[in-house]
């Protein structure tokens, strides 16, 4: 399968990997709506929130 990638978007995230995550503009291509879907709704709020918490462990190191 071939994706097709965009010259901007290439170039965004490659941006976005340097950049501190608080100014990522990274934009996602799904929303919440989708992942409430597929992990129900209090499923992936704790996803969201383990995430940011081990965002945070690792900046603090």
């Amino acid at each position: 399968m071939k994706i097709n990638i965009a010259d901007e978007e290439l170039d965004r995230d490659l941006r976005n990997l340097y950049l501190d995550p608080d100014k990522d503009q990274h934009i996602p291509l799904e929303d919440d709506e989708y992942f409430h879907k597929i992990y129900g709704k209090e499923r992936w709020e704790k996803i969201k929130s383990d995430r940011a918490e081990r965002g945070k462990a690792i900046k603090n190191i």
